[in-house]
């Protein structure tokens, strides 16, 4: 990751968080290239890793949505 700001939500929630992408893919089970995926928005997380990410980043669900994503009254069952 180059200088700057974070362009993706998920990867905002978990350098918030004070998280390395590391830490995060061994936390999860994921390779690394996995979670850059989820970051940079070519893929999305499942809800087990959802699940995963809200235990580890402290978070809610919503937080984790794109912006716009459930808004219109959808839900994530967790």
């Amino acid at each position: 990751m180059s200088g700057g700001h974070p362009k993706n939500h998920l990867q905002q929630i978990r350098i918030k968080s004070g998280i390395t992408q590391e830490q995060a893919a061994e936390y999860f089970g994921y390779d690394v290239r996995t979670l850059q995926r989820y970051e940079s928005g070519k893929e999305f997380p499942d809800q087990e890793c959802l699940m995963k990410m809200m235990e580890l980043y402290d978070c809610m669900a919503g937080e984790l949505l794109p912006k716009g994503r459930g808004e219109a009254g959808g839900t994530i069952a967790v």
